[in-house]
């Protein structure tokens, strides 16, 4: 269950980026996934869902993003890059079907938004109630 593992990572960075943000809430997470074939966006949505569950991240809106995945077609040896899910794949050049060459095993957090509570507001030099923070990125294999 690479996938698991992964979002863990994920949901415990968000976590810490949220704290030392001084943050109170997380409202938005923007997530980088491999288009690699282990993660659907169904899953990825329900690890999210399940595993920030009871935390300062629960109901926060998940937005991902897909790292593209490189492609070859069979017939015209045509080289091109994709998103979709490698069965769903085929060579925009003739429409034959295409192998997977190479993917990007890549789960990183590109940006969340955290909300403070009434006192971190006052902490806060700029007076915002939410801030964006730029994402860590979590290199590894899924």
């Amino acid at each position: 269950m690479h996938e698991v593992a992964a979002m863990q990572g994920a949901v415990r960075t968000i976590l810490e980026q949220m704290q030392q943000a001084g943050g109170s809430r997380v409202i938005t997470v923007e997530l980088m996934l491999g288009a690699c074939g282990h993660f659907t966006e169904e899953a990825a949505r329900q690890h999210f869902a399940v595993l920030t569950m009871g935390t300062p991240a629960e109901d926060a809106a998940l937005e991902i993003f897909w790292l593209p995945a490189t492609f070859q077609c069979f017939a015209c040896l045509q080289r091109f890059e994709s998103c979709q899910p490698a069965e769903e794949v085929v060579c925009p050049r003739c429409g034959d079907m295409a192998l997977q060459i190479n993917h990007q095993d890549a789960c990183s957090i590109k940006a969340i938004e955290v909300s403070f509570d009434e006192n971190a507001i006052r902490r806060n030099t700029r007076g915002h109630r939410s801030v964006t923070v730029p994402g860590a990125v979590l290199e590894g294999t899924l």
